[in-house]
């Protein structure tokens, strides 16, 4: 049995849509749709310009808002093809009513994988983190990697492969 899984980029459509594909063949050769064609993070703020310009000034371009550019409700920004939504806590409780709440205990966190894991984490203390842990070799040697908070308490982990 063979497993070939291709993986694309969003459209410029709202991620709400699926904006990936991935194809799977099985055994038979017959194509199947996939049960999950694509993959967000949406991250719950109270101002989701602050949330999305925190990502913004570690180098992930805006790639969507709603549903106005004044007063948005919702911000994507693009993280190396993996798009990370900020929706309003207001606007999901208010339209469907999730019982959502910002920021709060760290259960769950944003990992970024990067080219200098030193150099983002300074540059996300100067765009207003909060440092978790700065950064660090793991025991093995394989990765170093730290840990920040980001404007409204999101807890964020750098990533990065060593060379040896």
């Amino acid at each position: 049995m063979s497993n070939d899984v291709r993986l694309t980029r969003h459209g410029d459509e709202s991620s709400d849509r699926a904006g990936t594909r991935a194809d799977h063949q099985g055994g038979s050769g017959l194509e199947r749709a996939p049960d999950v064609a694509g993959a967000q993070v949406n991250l719950f703020c109270e101002d989701v310009e602050r949330c999305a310009g925190f990502f913004e000034e570690l180098g992930m371009p805006r790639v969507f808002v709603s549903p106005d550019p004044a007063a948005p409700e919702k911000i994507e920004v693009d993280a190396a093809g993996v798009r990370i939504g900020f929706d309003s806590v207001q606007a999901a409780n208010r339209i469907a009513g999730l019982g959502v709440a910002a920021g709060g205990g760290r259960s769950a966190e944003v990992a970024l994988w990067v080219r200098d894991v030193d150099a983002l984490y300074e540059r996300a203390l100067r765009a207003g983190g909060r440092s978790v842990r700065a950064p660090m070799d793991a025991p093995d040697g394989r990765l170093r990697y730290a840990w920040v908070l980001g404007p409204e308490g999101h807890q964020i982990r750098l990533l990065q492969k060593r060379h040896g």
